[in-house]
């Protein structure tokens, strides 16, 4: 069974806080990508009545998809307004080369949804094989024949190359168009999923379709209320639609009389002359026998050498490759009509690598407009995705935008695109997808301290102890309580400790352990439990103790001195806590999330996170101070309150004194003439950069450098 997509007016959609007009049932194998590509086709059918049909080819995650949607407007949605329904189904190559034409599929599956009323739902994977209601044959091409006088005119839709290009104008009812697209299909044999269409297209725009159903310009129209009084075309394909027959029937081998009419023949000397013995008749009639069964013995050398060789079948692999050669060409323009400039330069170089006179023929004309408008358009497309506010927070849809960069790349490369500022964007996008795709977000509370080390030999068990300050305890207490573990009730959680090296490293190693969440009269707990009976990790937080305790079955305590850790708890319903234990600052790498992951307000100049960074700067818990976000060269202590939102005049403060300053570790001239401008010109990101965000005591001292922006 192919994918589905449904698409409509809905108070609630697939993705949570989607209202409105979104998807409301999908196949969880589709991409994220080739999702976005459904949903950007809207609703183009606004009549109550009738529906749109269209069969397209879309471009996602390095694999081309045979799309055949429909859409229809029925009734009002949940706001009383005019609801409309897109309803697209979605065949792979292979799906696509055991069934029928797309035109005919349309008419013959039964499925088609015309509303939805139910919940947003996922829909599930199906092997069976589509169903599709019984059908007449395709060629001869019946339909065309009652409709217009004979089949020959389904080969207006055709051409040796592949599908024309061509505008029908007065179409019949939705079916009986159906059937006639289906049929011109079917005379393309293999190729029949290449002719694309559109039976609307004064709603759906002709771009990009083979035939269109309605006006386009500069494009041959074909009237079809005049069908039947317009000249059928002639030639191959126009023969096969009008009998059904792959070639030229052989020449007959002979006349078919009978053989009486044979032996009159032969006898007729016999009645010359009366004179004649009958033994001379009767040797003229055995001579005349064996000549006949001589005559007709004889290999019939001259019906073979007559006879035409039958022409190869219009499908056969040649052919198809043939036609995707002579096709590819309207394929990249509309490629790079949707801006889609990614799958038009694929198509290019794959359609330059079958066929070499392909490239010398469009090279001039269309390369030169594929590679300006590349890195521009699909930069902007990928960014667009990149800077999603609930991008961060989906790593397989991060991934995927680093693997479509990664793709542009590759395509970019082959084709020889300039390397602009375009494309060393782009080369950004993909290593800033890839390396936020690669981090592990989630809450994350800081504390700094010092490990009180025990041990009593190599051998010997060992205990390591961290004492938590007030405000530490404290928020681990909000967590513990969050959780809903009381007196009366533990909480089944699973732990693990990790080493620090960097914030949010992923760590798909280290292995959990059982644990448990419980609150006393005088102190909360969170323990892993153990069937030793010696906890290996023990947080205690209350009135008399808050420490962080770590037993080992042997001495692998005093490895712990002068090292950060990082405990991390998963609940039942997947969420997670961690915990900093930070007792060597020098240890700690920052992330660098680079310039990018800051943006200016227009209107006052504040400089804050990007909406797919937001999600990594929250995600950090000061348990002592507070977080700020600070412009390169900004002096400690800053009485201010810390805000990770830095005011215009915060970085014009720090300009000025830096314009000021002198001696030891004073910036340079052209340094700080720099960032003016930048200031003057309201780039405040340049003009402060490199940015940080750390943590901030407070008395407004420095603290932990946990951010960068470079």
């Amino acid at each position: 069974m192919p994918l589905q997509l449904i698409f409509t007016s809905a108070p609630r959609g697939l993705v949570a806080g989607r209202s409105g007009f979104c998807t409301v049932a999908r196949h969880a194998s589709l991409s994220e990508r080739l999702t976005q590509q459904l949903e950007a086709l809207g609703t183009p059918h606004d009549a109550a009545e009738g529906e749109t049909f269209t069969f397209r080819r879309l471009e996602a995650g390095s694999q081309t998809w045979y799309v055949l949607s429909r859409f229809v407007a029925r009734g009002l949605d949940y706001s009383q307004r005019d609801n409309r329904l897109a309803h697209h189904v979605v065949f792979t190559a292979e799906e696509a080369a055991v069934l029928p034409p797309p035109a005919a599929v349309a008419l013959r599956w039964n499925d088609w949804k015309d509303t939805w009323s139910e919940e947003p739902t996922w829909l599930k994977e199906d092997t069976r094989p589509l169903p599709l209601a019984s059908h007449p044959v395709l060629t001869p091409a019946a339909g065309w024949r009652e409709f217009a006088g004979t089949g020959a005119k389904a080969a207006w839709l055709v051409n040796a190359s592949g599908a024309a290009s061509v505008s029908l104008l007065n179409p019949p009812s939705s079916a009986q168009l159906l059937r006639l697209l289906a049929e011109s299909s079917a005379l393309l044999g293999r190729a029949a999923w290449s002719a694309t269409f559109t039976t609307n297209a004064a709603k759906t725009g002709a771009d990009g379709f083979d035939w269109a159903v309605g006006y386009a310009s500069g494009r041959p129209t074909i009237d079809l209320a005049q069908a039947a009084q317009l000249t059928a075309p002639t030639g191959e394909l126009a023969r096969v639609a009008a009998t059904g027959a792959g070639a030229t029937a052989p020449a007959s081998a002979g006349p078919t009389a009978s053989s009486p009419r044979r032996t009159n023949s032969a006898s007729a000397p016999a009645t010359a002359s009366n004179t004649v013995t009958i033994a001379v008749v009767s040797l003229l009639v055995l001579v005349a026998a064996g000549l006949a069964i001589a005559y007709f013995s004889k290999p019939e050398k001259k019906v073979v050498e007559t006879t035409k060789p039958t022409p190869p079948p219009i499908d056969s692999t040649a052919a198809d490759e043939l036609l995707k050669a002579n096709r590819a060409i309207t394929d990249v323009d509309s490629f790079m009509a949707r801006n889609d400039f990614v799958a038009a330069g694929k198509l290019w170089l794959e359609s330059c690598k079958l066929s070499p006179t392909f490239a010398a023929r469009y090279r001039e004309q269309y390369l030169p407009r594929l590679k300006s408008k590349f890195a521009d358009t699909t930069t902007a497309s990928l960014l667009g995705r990149l800077e999603s506010p609930t991008a961060t927070a989906n790593r397989k849809s991060m991934l995927e935008i680093a693997e479509d960069a990664a793709e542009a790349l590759r395509i970019g490369m082959a084709l020889e695109v300039t390397k602009d500022a375009a494309w060393e964007e782009l080369t950004r996008i993909q290593a800033r997808a890839q390396m936020v795709g690669n981090l592990d977000v989630r809450p994350i509370i800081l504390t700094q301290g010092e490990w009180l080390t025990a041990d009593v030999g190599p051998n010997s068990p060992s205990t390591a102890e961290f004492k938590l300050s007030m405000a530490a305890a404290e928020k681990i207490g909000r967590f513990i309580d969050a959780t809903g573990a009381n007196k009366n009730k533990a909480i089944s959680a699973r732990i693990r400790l990790l080493p620090l090296e960097s914030f949010h490293a992923r760590d798909e190693r280290t292995k959990y352990q059982p644990a448990e969440i419980r609150t006393g009269s005088q102190a909360n707990w969170i323990e892993a439990t153990s069937n030793s009976g010696q906890q290996p990790i023990v947080i205690g937080v209350g009135s008399r103790l808050n420490t962080v305790t770590l037993n080992f079955a042997d001495n692998s305590a005093s490895q712990l001195r002068d090292t950060n850790q990082l405990i991390e708890i998963e609940l039942a319903d997947g969420s997670h806590q961690t915990i900093a234990l930070i007792t060597n600052v020098k240890a700690l790498r920052p992330l660098n999330l680079g310039l990018a992951a800051l943006k200016s307000d227009v209107d006052t100049g504040v400089v804050h996170a990007a909406a797919w960074a937001e999600p990594i700067i929250n995600s950090f818990i000061a348990s002592n101070g507070s977080l700020g976000l600070y412009p390169a060269g900004h002096e400690f202590p800053d009485r201010d309150l810390a805000s990770i939102r830095a005011t215009k005049s915060l970085l014009d403060t720090d300009l000025v004194r830096l314009e000021r300053k002198s001696g030891p570790g004073a910036p340079s001239y052209d340094e700080v003439k720099a960032r003016r401008s930048a200031f003057t010109a309201q780039d405040f990101v340049k003009a402060g950069a490199p940015w940080s965000l750390r943590t901030v005591s407070p008395r407004g001292e420095e603290g932990l450098l946990l951010v960068e922006f470079r």
